[in-house]
């Protein structure tokens, strides 16, 4: 953040030149990088082409060098199988002791092969090759005769052939082997014969040996002492089964050994017969182990020649180019940049800084600077305009000096009536303010009588409700009055009845008595019974006179509380309607009272909202009353600010005149 407020506060001149140089740079960079990518695509396409042309040489002298020494021992073998009888034999019953073991007796004819070094001698002497005759013993191939010896100069006769060699497989399947093989320190192109009975099966071995160890030490030489560049070379990788498959088999320093690559890479190189790699190489400076290599393999021979070059000794010379490159254009991008920034500072700097200088001045209230120049360019049109801005803004400024002093005189009117409109809108709101306690007053006391008449309609109404219920008292007792008098009419027919059962007894008594008496003796106790049965009915007839007189004077009684019970039920119904009628009338004042009130509360409510209303009116005119003075100092300052700039008095003169 702070470079970049440092950059800000540069010159023009010096960031178009900045910019101008740093695009060139990166221009002139991208170009290089261009340039040297595709120069290092082409060397490394020629590296790798002579390096491929160069494994391939060693390829092809190899191949070449391995179909002319196997013509040479397929030569000396046919020379050597005729130093021998054609017909071979076998006879395992007879060991030939050697050593501290034993083999199998091996005859060509007649003469018996075992030890007999004669015959190979003879061969070596003649030819300077080597030969041996293997006897077979079980599954192994001993040697019985030979020309080769040991490393302490001994015969190796009694060495067996490896069974994990190539040969043995080979002659196992009646095949004949020809191939390199070391055999005790040497190097020998050898071939491998099946010698076999006359029955087919195979006895023996017929082995003629080329020693190429000179050749081939020198051919290693060769091979090592190629290059590539600075650091390029050329090494063999072994690739014969065994436990020595994929070490180094010719390395200038790490021979036998195995090679620290980056995975899966020896795998690759092993499984194809030639290409191209790129790999890491951990046994080398860290700055030399991105490497780039050409193989291709030996069958014949079990190698696998390999080229190899760093990439950094690949592009070492495009490199070295690039940092040349990019070293002349950084300083002819600051000879550029030094030229440039002269020539702007020249043309462009020096002038905008006249122009910022004639700005400070109108800043600073100098309308009268002005500049003077020849140009026709972009600058010179810049500065036209900025005396052309000169003048603008000497006649605005004499224009709003003029509105300033109107806009002063009429700020100070506005001021003067908004203060006389807020003195007449203060003595209004007081006014207002006594009507609504007034209305208050009033809307109180109508309130008090309403909820009056409210507590006398529900007297009313309890006291309707009162009567209502004394009348049907009344009536309910009209109503008993009259079942009571039914009873008794119901009784006094009882009393009939009984009468009338009391005089038929008395009958019937005297009826019996009279019987009695006629009777005699015999009808004194019926006589008796009689005379009792009458008596009772006697006695009968008078409590039913009395209770007929008791029930007469009761049916009286009862007919005249009927009929006072019949007068108070009128007399009640007619106060039931009478207390109806002044409920109904108190209802209707009711009513007439809250109407009075919610009347009397919009009233009171509209003379509020009027008290509101001037209230903020007072508020708004007190707003407008302090905007006055505002606008009235704000117009006083602005005829202060105005009269900073310093233009002609004639141009002022004119502008009031307009």
């Amino acid at each position: 953040m702070l470079q970049f407020s440092s950059f800000r506060h540069w010159g023009l001149g010096i960031k178009l030149s900045a910019i101008a140089s740093l695009s060139v740079a990166v221009l002139f960079l991208v170009f290089t990088l261009s340039l040297t990518r595709s120069a290092g695509d082409q060397l490394k396409a020629l590296t790798l082409h002579d390096m491929q042309s160069q494994v391939t040489g060693v390829t092809d002298m190899i191949t070449m060098y391995d179909a002319g020494l196997q013509a040479e021992v397929g030569n000396y073998s046919t020379l050597f199988a005729s130093f021998l009888p054609t017909q071979y034999s076998i006879d395992t019953t007879q060991r030939v002791p050697f050593g501290e073991g034993s083999q199998p007796t091996l005859k060509a004819g007649d003469t018996q092969l075992n030890a007999n070094t004669a015959i190979v001698d003879d061969f070596l002497s003649r030819t300077g090759a080597i030969s041996t005759l293997f006897v077979r013993d079980g599954d192994d191939f001993v040697r019985t005769t030979t020309s080769l010896k040991k490393e302490d100069g001994t015969r190796a006769i009694g060495t067996r052939l490896d069974r994990e060699s190539a040969a043995y497989a080979s002659i196992m399947k009646g095949g004949t082997y020809s191939g390199l093989a070391p055999l005790f320190g040497k190097q020998y192109i050898t071939q491998y014969t099946p010698i076999k009975d006359t029955s087919g099966q195979i006895i023996g071995i017929q082995f003629v040996g080329i020693d190429i160890t000179r050749e081939f030490t020198l051919m290693q030489q060769r091979i090592l002492e190629k290059r590539i560049g600075e650091d390029g070379h050329f090494f063999v990788i072994n690739a014969k089964k065994g436990n020595e498959l994929g070490n180094y088999l010719y390395h200038a320093t790490r021979a036998n050994q195995r090679p620290d690559w980056s995975e899966g890479t020896l795998n690759r190189i092993l499984g194809a017969h030639d290409g191209t790699l790129e790999y890491r190489d951990n046994s080398v400076s860290p700055n030399e182990q991105e490497q780039v290599m050409v193989f291709q393999a030996v069958p014949q021979w079990g190698w696998v020649i390999v080229g190899t070059l760093s990439k950094s000794s690949l592009l070492a010379n495009i490199t070295h180019t690039r940092n040349l490159f990019l070293a002349g254009g950084a300083l002819l991008t600051l000879i550029f940049a030094v030229f440039f920034m002269l020539l702007t500072r020249q043309w462009l700097s020096r002038p905008l800084e006249d122009v910022v200088k004639v700005a400070e001045q109108f800043s600073a209230g100098n309308l009268q600077a002005t500049l003077t120049t020849q140009r026709n360019d972009e600058v010179g049109r810049l500065i036209g305009a900025i005396n052309g801005i000169g003048q603008g803004l000497t006649r605005i400024v004499a224009q709003v000096r003029a509105s300033a002093e109107e806009i002063s005189a009429s700020t100070d009117a506005l001021a003067q009536d908004s203060e006389n409109i807020s003195e007449q809108i203060s003595r209004q709101a007081s006014s207002v303010e006594e009507t609504s306690a007034s209305m208050e007053q009033i809307s109180a006391t109508v309130r008090q009588n309403a909820d009056n008449v409210s507590s006398v309609r529900q007297l009313a109404e309890e006291s309707a409700n009162a009567a209502q219920h004394g009348s049907e008292r009344v009536s309910d007792s009209v109503s008993t009055m009259s079942d009571i008098k039914d009873s008794s009419q119901r009784i006094s027919d009882i009393t009939s009845v009984i009468e009338s059962i009391a005089f038929q007894t008395n009958i019937l008594a005297l009826n019996a008595a009279v019987e009695a008496a006629r009777a005699g003796e015999h009808g004194k106790g019926f006589a008796v019974v009689a005379a009792e049965v009458r008596a009772l009915a006697q006695r009968s007839a008078t409590a039913v006179k009395e209770i007929e007189t008791l029930i007469n004077e009761s049916l009286e009684k009862i007919e005249a509380g009927y009929r006072i019970s019949a007068k108070t039920q009128s007399a009640m119904d007619d106060l039931l309607q009478r207390i109806h009628q002044l409920s109904t009338i108190i209802n209707e004042i009711d009513t007439a009272s809250r109407e009075q009130s919610t009347g009397i509360e919009q009233v009171n409510i509209a003379v509020v909202q009027i008290g509101q209303a001037t209230q903020k009116s007072t508020e708004l005119v007190s707003n407008s009353e302090y905007t006055a003075q505002g606008l009235r100092q704000k117009g006083h300052h602005l005829t202060e600010l105005v009269s900073v700039f310093q233009i002609n008095e004639a141009t002022h003169s004119l502008t009031q005149l307009r």
